[in-house]
C-alpha cells in the first residue's frame, strides 16, 4: 500500500525503522481472531487444532476478577506447551494503567520464556496510555541479551479513542522505530463498549456503529494496518454471523473477532477472496503489466470491462488478501506485480535510451 507522508517521515529516522517496514510488507493473516479464557487449558488445546488464523488468550473480558492470576499462569503455560501450528499466538491484557495490566505484563515478559506473537491492548484512548505500556515493557526487558519483537494491536472502544485514533497510530508507529519490542500491526473495533460509551442501543443491523466501523477501516488502511471487525456473541446464529462477516469484508476489514470454534470456518471463508475473483485480479494485473511495458496506458479493456487505476488497486488488494490467506503461493501472487515492475522498468529504460540518442542528420541535398 502507498505509505502516508507521516509514516515516510518516521521511516527516515532511527536505525530500527525496518520494524515498521516489516509490519507493512509481511503482516500475517488474521481473518478470524478467536478469544478464549486463558485459564481454560482444554479450550487452548482445542483451539490449536482449529486452523484459526489467530488464537487470542484472553486475560481481560473472558476472565472473572477472581481468576486473573490463574489466567496469567494459564497463558504462560499455553505459550510454553501448546503447539498452535500456523496460528498467530496473541494475548489480550487488561486495560493499561491498571494493576491488573501491570501484573499481566510481569507474567508475560520474563527472560527465557516463550512470548506471544502478538499483544492485544484494550481501551486505548490517548497516546499517554501507550507511554505506560512502552515504559513498563522496556523496564521488564532491560538487560535481556535479545530484545523481543511482538506485533501490537490496539482496540478502539470509546468515542475519545476514535477521535484520537490518528494520533495514537502515529505515536505507536513512531515508537516502533525506536524500539524492537513492538511492531504496530492492526486495530480492533470493540463495538459493544463503544456503543455503551456513546449511549447507543445495540441492534443486529449495526447501524448505530456504522460511522465508527468505517472510520476504523479508513485509519487502518491509511497507515497500512489490519482492521479487525466487531464480535458476534450470538454464535448459534450462523446466518447473522455470515451476513456480518461478508459486510465487514465488503467494508474493507481484514478480519473479525470470534468467540466460538463454530465461527472459525464461516468467518475465514468470508474474508478469503473467491477463486474467480483471484483469477480476475491476476489476469488484470498481468494485462496491466503488458501495457505498461508497451509504453503505458490509461484506461483499458479486459473481457469487455473497462479497467482504470482504482480497479488496479482493487486487484492488488485481492491478490494481497489471497496471498495472506494461503490461496496463492508467494511466487504466484507476486508474478503479475513482479512482471509489471520489470516490464515497466525495461520500458522506461528503452524510452530513456531513445531520448539520449543524438538526432540523425538530415540527408544531404
Amino acid at each position: 500500500p502507498e505509505v502516508p507522508q507521516r509514516m515516510l517521515e518516521v521511516l527516515r529516522h532511527g536505525p530500527l525503522r525496518a520494524a515498521v517496514g516489516r509490519a507493512l510488507l509481511s503482516t500475517r493473516a488474521r481473518r478470524a481472531l478467536l478469544y478464549l479464557p486463558a485459564h481454560d487449558e482444554k479450550k487452548a488445546q482445542k483451539a490449536a487444532g482449529l486452523g484459526v488464523d489467530c488464537v487470542c488468550l484472553d486475560l481481560e473480558d473472558a476472565v472473572a476478577t477472581t481468576r486473573k492470576g490463574e489466567a496469567r499462569a494459564g497463558a504462560v503455560k499455553a505459550l510454553q506447551t501448546v503447539d498452535f501450528g500456523r496460528s498467530d499466538r496473541a494475548v489480550r491484557i487488561n486495560p493499561l494503567g491498571t494493576d491488573l495490566a501491570a501484573a499481566d505484563l510481569e507474567a508475560l515478559f520474563q527472560p527465557n520464556q516463550v512470548l506471544p506473537d502478538t499483544l492485544v491492548v484494550p481501551k486505548v484512548n490517548r497516546t499517554r496510555d501507550l507511554d505506560w505500556l512502552f515504559e513498563k515493557v522496556a523496564i521488564l526487558c532491560k538487560g535481556w541479551k535479545k530484545r523481543p519483537e511482538l506485533a501490537l494491536i490496539t482496540q478502539v472502544e470509546s468515542a475519545i479513542g476514535l477521535l484520537n485514533l490518528r494520533s495514537i497510530i502515529e505515536y505507536d508507529l513512531q515508537d516502533s522505530t525506536e524500539s524492537t519490542i513492538f511492531v504496530m500491526s492492526g486495530l480492533i473495533f470493540g463495538a459493544d463498549d463503544y456503543a455503551a460509551d456513546i449511549g447507543a442501543v445495540r441492534t443486529t443491523g449495526n447501524m448505530e456503529v456504522m460511522y465508527a466501523r468505517q472510520s476504523i477501516v479508513a485509519h487502518a488502511k491509511a497507515y497500512g494496518l489490519q482492521a479487525i471487525d466487531l464480535v458476534n456473541i450470538n454464535f448459534k446464529d450462523s446466518e447473522l454471523l455470515q451476513r456480518e462477516a461478508q459486510e465487514g469484508f465488503t467494508f474493507g476489514f481484514t478480519g473479525k473477532q470470534i468467540i466460538h470454534p463454530l465461527q472459525v470456518t464461516p468467518v475465514q471463508e468470508a474474508y478469503t477472496p473467491a477463486e474467480d475473483k483471484i483469477s480476475w485480479a491476476v489476469n488484470i494485473l498481468t494485462e496491466f503489466a503488458r501495457l505498461q511495458a508497451a509504453g503505458g496506458a490509461g484506461a483499458f479493456t479486459v473481457a469487455g470491462q473497462m479497467i482504470d487505476m482504482p480497479t488496479i488497486k482493487q486487484c492488488q488488494n485481492i491478490v494481497a488478501l489471497a496471498r495472506a490467506a494461503g490461496k496463492l503461493a508467494a511466487e504466484e501472487a507476486n508474478e503479475a506485480e513482479a512482471k509489471e515492475a520489470k516490464e515497466a522498468k525495461e520500458g522506461e529504460q528503452a524510452k530513456e535510451g531513445k531520448e539520449q540518442q543524438p538526432p540523425q542528420s538530415s540527408p544531404q541535398k
